[in-house]
């Protein structure tokens, strides 16, 4: 993918499992090394190389800038400003802090999606006639609350 057309701020999105992607900032290109701004588990918010950042894996996306080009220049003091925030699962991930920094605020797609899903397999699961399905569908439907309940 050709990422000369990358602007501070665009969001770059990877390939991590096979429900999930991984998504960074753009920054800049330095001296052909190029920089990006994640969200990782087990370091937080940090600068990192785009190779760092990839780890092999492919990038599936592009997505543009969710504010005014002006608002570019803030970019990296926005960024700053939270550098070594601790990365979590649920109310603060990569895509969290990547939309926070491109739109101005935390939402993650992917913790929305499974929350949804868990919160019907939960209703479907209580409505079995097995006690332990009915367990587990409890707290199925008791994540997918929690979950929702987490986004900022």
């Amino acid at each position: 993918m050709n990422l000369s057309h990358l602007k501070t701020g665009d969001l770059i999105v990877r390939a991590k499992g096979i429900f999930s992607t991984h998504y960074m900032v753009y920054i800049e290109n330095r001296g052909g090394n190029i920089i990006v701004a994640e969200n990782q588990n087990g370091f937080g918010v940090r600068y990192v190389t785009l190779a760092e950042a990839l780890k092999g894996n492919a990038i599936v996306r592009f997505e543009k800038f969710g504010g005014a080009d002006y608002e570019r220049n803030t970019v990296v003091s926005n960024i700053n400003t939270i550098l070594g925030k601790s990365y979590d699962l649920v109310a603060f991930n990569c895509e969290h802090f990547a939309r926070m920094i491109s739109h101005g605020k935390p939402k993650s797609k992917q913790v929305e999606a499974t929350s949804h899903v868990a919160i019907l397999s939960g209703l479907g699961m209580m409505s079995s006639k097995n006690e332990t399905v009915q367990t587990l569908g409890f707290f199925s439907l008791a994540l997918g609350i929690i979950g929702k309940i987490a986004q900022p």
